[in-house]
């Protein structure tokens, strides 16, 4: 690591300790040096999502990465003009996103972000609610700083390899660890003003296999390596070399939408107390 991205590690680590937190979260530190690897989509797709996802915020100036990881989103994003902000609970990942150049970066808990109300126009926040109990006060803050778009990412199709993990290891008296709601599951309660399809592809089983056998998923690390092993190695005789087809897609909220989701659930609350 070189001397600016030593000195911005420190100024990391020191944000956040002052902001200081007991909550339960979930650091993806310790999988920090394979995370790019490991994540999303193919290099070309990944470079299709990130081109579709300017063009969507083409108007928009002010934006905040919730869990800006190390910079996937960002770095491109800044490279375009747009003014990001980046926020992560994780040290280490912020540290390869410094690594990257992406600038703007505070280590800090998305459910009590550091910035005055209606701070950027846009929020982006793509697999990080379903990592937080207290998802609700995640999006609660996210509606609060930002005035305009929420932006998230979904895959469409089914995932019969995921699926038959999760099954595998309740065989095995196990149950992958999810804390809260995923962004993806919003647009089963809030409308999103826009659906924009970014790819169809084929996505590698074998791929998806050696990464669940070297347990890169936050889901999988409570999970004791002998029971995942004996699990991958099933998967492995019912899906190596098979492709799947996905789509990917952008889901784009108005704010005011996703405030008035938030608002109601808290009235619901403040009634049953």
């Amino acid at each position: 690591m070189h001397l600016q991205a030593k000195r911005f590690y420190k100024l990391l680590n020191e944000t956040y300790a002052r902001a200081g937190t007991s909550e339960m979260r979930v650091s993806f530190d310790s999988v920090a040096q394979v995370y790019d690897k490991t994540r999303g989509p193919p290099g070309r797709i990944m470079k299709q999502l990130g081109d579709t996802l300017i063009g969507e915020l083409q108007g928009h100036r002010m934006v905040l990465d919730v869990g800006v990881g190390t910079g996937r989103f960002a770095k491109p994003l800044q490279a375009s003009g747009f003014e990001v902000v980046g926020v992560d609970i994780s040290g280490k990942m912020l540290g390869k996103a410094v690594e990257k150049g992406v600038d703007n970066l505070f280590r800090g808990d998305a459910c009590f972000l550091p910035f005055v109300d209606n701070s950027f126009d846009v929020a982006v926040c793509v697999h990080i609610l379903h990592l937080i109990c207290e998802w609700k006060t995640a999006l609660q803050e996210i509606c609060r700083v930002t005035r305009g778009i929420m932006v998230s990412t979904h895959y469409v199709c089914r995932d019969p390899l995921r699926e038959a993990y999760t099954r595998l290891l309740k065989g095995y008296g196990y149950e992958s660890r999810r804390l809260g709601k995923g962004e993806w599951e919003l647009k089963d309660l809030v409308k999103p003003l826009k659906t924009v399809v970014v790819a169809s592809y084929g996505a590698s089983a074998n791929r998806r296999l050696a990464f669940l056998g070297q347990r890169v998923y936050s889901s999988q690390w409570d999970i004791p390596e002998d029971v995942n092993r004996k699990v991958v190695n099933e998967l492995k005789r019912r899906f190596a070399g098979k492709v799947f087809l996905q789509e990917l897609q952008i889901l784009i909220w108005d704010m005011k939408d996703l405030e008035a989701l938030v608002s109601a659930r808290n009235n619901l609350v403040q009634r049953r107390d």
